[in-house]
């Protein structure tokens, strides 16, 4: 009997899901997700701390945490539906509300889970792009409303943009869809200081959802509500699951809900810590964004690989969007305590910085890239080549790049072969042959410790996809920035040329700069940059030639291996 599989819900084929990491991040500080680093109130650790088997054994019961969620927002009980985390609270607006080819509409960018639900129901899910950063596009908004609109979604503060939208705003796209159901989320309403709960009672179409784990710190429990007219809940109760908020989510909820003095000092601290964060960050940013969450967004034009990474280094977490739309070298950056705050512009400080080579300094490429050279060599000419022959072309200079000291070495012999075939047989021999030959010739552990003290950056005349390989296959590609490539060069500007060294310190603007490298060009590179050059000897020539080469074209010093600069740079 031949069994079939079964196809999913086709809407959900082609769909992309909510990454999740599936351990904690071992970090410091972990500022990318928004959570409340400050904490919850002491009286739900002492709640949690006196659980008994009732709280186990039994179905939840949820009238306490209703009156308390009732009091604290001013609202009638049967205006709150509580679950599990403001994503099922929402999920529950899609289950019970929606159908469809109904028409979602919302901004973008904005949080994205709410577009999950819309694809897996087969909806019209509309994004309205931002035309001022970060100003609610009312007007292009309510053109965008329309009959099929059945559910308007806006978040505020709006993350990861940080603004609230204005009472009047949101008035207008009330008014102007009165056929739809309008969302306002409100999970970092604490830090805004201003709910729209107010306007429930005008508006019957309005929903608004709420969680506890931005400001009450509740995030690893799972709590969430809605509130709505009552007409409204009673349908979404119709289609969901009865106990779906564990007891001890519960307790905690009503626990935190004894002390809002310690919420109103979380938001306090927030402030503070903001502001200290504004003015500390200004010298590293395009633009910081005015934010009423707790996370700044902020534009760090070519310095955010650089910024995210560095702050990587010190175990500080935080959210970089790369090229995402509308956020392209944005970093977002959860808010913790001032102390906190305070780490995170220490661990921005500037520093001295080391630049390496890859080639020879950080990866042994003996039997990879000195191995291609070779075959592709004797495949063009029946000859025998010789790895001293390649080294000695290598230490007279300007062939820094293994294309050009290939097609050289033909050439001197007479021979003359098509440049581009040149390439195309080298690179299927590097990536198909010899690229799993390559050692490390500086270990992890010796970085991490350079890490700690230095910025580390790359200059090689590697292309990009080799150098990303290797930096990726040792988990170290997170110890460098910038990383230079061949394919970052303009035209006439590789080694020996200094243009990947001055791009390095546009970008990290350092204090003193050592730059390792082994051959000559690298020297020649260093000494036009006016940075410090220090020469490593590669594995294949520990040479008495290259040393008096390396020196002649600037070098410092001279390491016999690279692990060697700890010990230079320690004892100085």
């Amino acid at each position: 009997m031949i069994v079939t599989m079964s196809e999913p819900r086709k809407s959900i084929l082609n769909a992309q899901g909510y990454e999740i990491p599936l351990h904690l991040d071992d970090y410091r500080l972990k500022l990318d997700s928004n959570e409340n680093m400050i904490g919850p109130s002491p009286k739900v650790l002492e709640a949690l701390r006196n659980i008994t088997d009732c709280h186990i054994k039994f179905y939840p019961a949820y009238g306490e945490i209703l009156e308390k969620l009732a009091a604290y927002n001013k609202v009638k009980t049967e205006m709150l539906l509580p679950a599990n985390g403001a994503d099922e609270a929402i999920s529950y607006i899609f289950d019970a509300l929606v159908e469809q080819r109904d028409t979602i509409l919302t901004v973008t960018p904005s949080f994205p889970m709410p577009k999950i639900y819309a694809k897996a129901l087969n909806c019209n899910y509309k994004e309205v792009p931002y035309t001022e950063k970060w100003v609610f596009p009312v007007d292009e908004f309510i053109e965008n409303i329309d009959d099929s609109t059945k559910l308007i979604i806006i978040t505020t503060p709006n993350n990861p943009t940080g603004e609230a939208i204005s009472e009047s705003d949101l008035l207008k796209v009330l008014n102007a869809a009165k056929n739809s159901y309008v969302l306002v989320d409100e999970t970092y309403v604490s830090y805004a200081g201003r709910s729209f709960i107010n306007l429930l009672n005008e508006y019957p179409n309005m929903l608004i959802a709420r969680s506890m784990s931005k400001d009450f710190a509740l995030a690893g429990l799972r709590f969430g509500y809605l509130i709505a007219p009552e007409v409204t809940i009673n349908h979404i109760k119709k289609i969901i699951s009865p106990y779906s908020v564990n007891n001890l989510a519960a307790l905690a909820v009503s626990a935190a809900l004894d002390d809002i003095e310690h919420l109103n000092s979380v938001v306090s601290q927030v402030k503070e810590s903001k502001e200290l964060l504004v003015e500390g960050l200004k010298p590293f940013t395009k633009k910081i964004y005015k934010s009423d969450a707790n996370f700044l967004l902020a534009d760090f034009g070519e310095k955010a690989d650089f910024v995210y990474k560095k702050l990587l280094k010190s175990g500080v977490k935080v959210k970089h969007f790369g090229k995402t739309s509308q956020l392209e070298n944005c970093l977002r950056i959860g808010l913790p305590s001032v102390k906190d705050t305070q780490y995170i512009l220490d661990s921005l400080e500037q520093r001295d910085l080391i630049i390496f080579d890859m080639d020879g300094v950080l990866v042994d490429t003996s039997n990879s890239y000195r191995a291609a050279i070779q075959e592709v060599y004797e495949k063009f000419s029946g000859k025998t080549l010789t790895k001293e022959r390649i080294q000695q072309a290598k230490n007279q200079g300007g062939l820094n790049n293994d294309w050009d000291l290939t097609f050289y070495l033909l050439e001197k012999d007479g021979i003359t072969v098509d440049f581009d075939k040149i390439i195309a047989d080298y690179q299927d021999l590097y990536w198909n042959k010899y690229i799993n030959n390559e050692k490390l010739l500086l270990s992890p552990q010796i970085m991490a410790k350079l890490a700690q003290k230095y910025d580390l950056a790359i200059f090689t005349g590697r292309p990009k996809p080799e150098a990303e390989f290797v930096l990726k296959k040792w988990n170290i590609e997170n110890y460098f920035c910038p990383i230079i490539t061949m394919d970052d060069m303009p035209r006439g500007k590789h080694k020996p040329s200094p243009w990947g060294v001055f791009e390095i310190l546009r970008i990290t603007n350092p204090k003193k700069v050592y730059y390792l490298g082994d051959t000559v060009d690298d020297m020649f590179a260093a000494r036009q940059a006016n940075v410090t050059g220090i020469g490593v000897l590669p594995p294949q020539d520990k040479s008495e030639e290259l040393k008096r080469g390396l020196k002649a074209h600037g070098a410092a010093e001279i390491l016999e291996k690279t692990e060697d600069i700890v010990q230079l740079l320690w004892t100085k």
